[in-house]
């Protein structure tokens, strides 16, 4: 965690204690452009598929549009790898799973005409710019994936008005946070990102 800025390992730790604990949470996570979002993302991934490399568990992650963005996702996450001890070790499976042993990183589209329905995720369902990602499509297709296994969900992005899934699932979460006194939403603007 040593790579990463004070503010995104105060997330990956906030993260990977509810997966760690299972307890299922869901975060919103909100960064400054060009404030390390998406390497936080792949340091989360890296981390789960490497303590789970004895089981066949899944994370998920879910993009806008499958290309560029679920594509970038991919080529980060491979690249994390290839700088890892896991360099020649990890299998690029069908154009969109990335498998460490028997641990798989499942990206997929969120686009409305996508079809995602049958995976399940285990580690983690991560949803990138989700304020770009339909609510209906969120909540038929990629929040059904982690139900039987209480899987820990974060929704990465940017509030652009109070009608979006991030917006609609911060509330939520500020509400949750006010009952139990546990941090679910994380915002850094630029002025945050810029110290480091």
């Amino acid at each position: 965690m040593n790579s990463l800025r004070p503010y995104q390992q105060e997330v990956a730790k906030a993260i990977l204690d509810s997966v760690f604990g299972g307890k299922g949470l869901t975060f919103c996570v909100e960064i400054a452009r060009q404030g390390g979002k998406n390497e936080l993302s792949a340091y989360l991934e890296l981390v789960l598929l490497a303590l789970s490399v004895e089981e066949p568990r899944n994370l998920v992650k879910c993009s806008p549009t499958f290309k560029p963005q679920t594509l970038i996702s991919i080529a980060r996450l491979k690249e994390r790898l290839n700088e890892s001890v896991f360099k020649g070790d990890w299998v690029s499976e069908m154009g969109y799973i990335i498998r460490l042993g028997s641990a798989r990183a499942i990206f997929l589209s969120a686009d409305d005409s996508s079809n995602v329905v049958g995976h399940t995720a285990h580690l983690l369902l991560e949803v990138d710019e989700a304020q770009d990602v339909g609510k209906e499509k969120y909540a038929k297709e990629f929040r059904p994936m982690g139900a039987t296994t209480n899987v820990t969900t974060v929704l990465y992005g940017t509030t652009w008005d109070e009608s979006t899934l991030l917006e609609e699932t911060k509330q939520t979460s500020h509400e949750l946070e006010k009952k139990d006194g546990i941090e679910r939403c994380f915002r850094y603007d630029w002025q945050e990102v810029a110290k480091y």
